[in-house]
């Protein structure tokens, strides 16, 4: 009988912490970048891969309010240079590397391009934030 009782127990350790990896494996981390082209002027900006906490992909794998993401870049662009013409895509993935490859691609396909200039836009001077949480009041 005392046998019984510990294997069950080691049975309900198991379960226990079995189900609390479990669901830590289902969050996955997603990754975002941006890219905004001007077609008034020469400059491609385009910003570091950035993780975003707490934001999950839709069910069918869609970044939720994607489009605030773009306007958050396109309204720093336009406080940073006056320029109000910056079309705004964000790029999201749960991949760090596979956003890595599609940055590298897209700046070479830039460079290729002799009329245009990239600026990098690093962490420091632009960090998306989950849509929920900005000021409504700017």
């Amino acid at each position: 009988m005392r046998v019984f009782k510990c294997l069950a127990a080691l049975f309900l350790i198991f379960t226990l912490c079995s189900a609390f990896s479990l669901r830590k494996k289902g969050v996955k981390q997603v990754y975002v970048m941006g890219v905004s082209i001007s077609f008034t002027d020469s400059l491609v900006y385009l910003t570091d891969v950035q993780a975003m906490p707490d934001v999950k992909l839709t069910r069918e794998g869609f970044l939720p309010l994607r489009e605030d993401y773009s306007y958050q870049l396109r309204n720093y662009l336009e406080s940073k240079d006056g320029n109000r013409n910056h079309t705004c895509i964000t790029y999201f993935s749960e991949d760090k590397a596979r956003l890595r490859k599609k940055a590298a691609l897209l700046t070479r396909k830039y460079m290729n391009d002799h009329s245009v200039v990239i600026q990098r836009l690093g962490k420091d001077e632009f960090q998306y934030t989950k849509p929920e949480e900005m000021d409504l009041d700017n």
